[in-house]
């Protein structure tokens, strides 16, 4: 092809045929122009062919991340919700009780309640540190884009209070036990009944009601921000499956 255009235009010259050279030489410029812009259109397709298959992809693997979160945000916050609701009868005793201190120590010491907490989060972020570090994010529509960006800062500040807030609670549930013994777990009745008796139950009722509260603050806190973030979990799950606004 390149060579017919070749010997095109040495006869035009040779012929001395000045204005239908330059008619040749233009045709000939944007034959070229064409071809570059065919060319180019090709490889933007390409790329937006190519961008348009990872972002796909970057959707599956969002939507496995936020049903595996709202799964366990779902059993988490069911396992709270009684666990709260027995602390709360807990509190409702100790706020109604007419009985003395000495009985209510033994009530307490000898009782099968076990302080706990299950208010730890996992959350499935990996797709999303992925979108940032890689800078794919921008595949993603702005309002997309702030829609993952404050479900992660829902995340982060549920996760930031309920270590907080944990940290507290066991710091004062092991200032309790190290300095009573747990006499429920003895098999020794007499011994029972002698540590039940010469201890300070004053000081330990006091430990004792410090830590429920610090358990029901904890628990309180945990299912206020993690239903916030379960509400935004299932919103951006919505929108990824409808696909819309992305």
């Amino acid at each position: 092809m390149i060579t017919v255009f070749r010997k095109i235009r040495q006869k035009l010259i040779a012929d001395k045929r000045a204005s239908k050279y330059l008619l040749y030489a233009t045709g000939e410029i944007l034959l070229v122009v064409i071809g570059i812009l065919i060319a180019l259109q090709i490889n933007n397709w390409n790329e937006n062919r190519k961008k348009e298959s990872l972002k796909k992809s970057y959707e599956t693997n969002l939507i496995n991340d936020l049903k595996k979160d709202t799964a366990q945000l779902n059993a988490r916050l069911k396992l709270n919700k009684l666990l709260l609701k027995d602390i709360d009868s807990v509190k409702t005793y100790l706020d109604t009780t007419s009985i003395g201190m000495k009985e209510l120590y033994l009530l307490l010491s000898t009782s099968d309640r076990r302080f706990g907490l299950r208010v730890l989060n996992t959350y499935n972020i990996n797709t999303f540190n992925i979108l940032i570090s890689s800078g794919n994010i921008d595949l993603f529509s702005n309002y997309f884009t702030n829609e993952l960006m404050e479900l992660n800062r829902l995340q982060l500040a549920e996760k930031r209070v309920s270590e907080g807030n944990s940290n507290h609670f066991f710091e004062s549930l092991t200032t309790m036990r190290n300095q009573y013994v747990d006499v429920d777990r003895l098999k020794n009745e007499r011994l029972k009944k002698e540590l039940t008796k010469n201890d300070d139950s004053n000081r330990y009722i006091s430990l004792f009601i410090n830590a429920l509260l610090n358990q029901n603050h904890t628990v309180s806190r945990y299912l206020e921000l993690t239903e916030k973030v379960n509400t935004k979990t299932k919103e951006v799950l919505q929108e990824l499956e409808n696909n819309t606004n992305l």
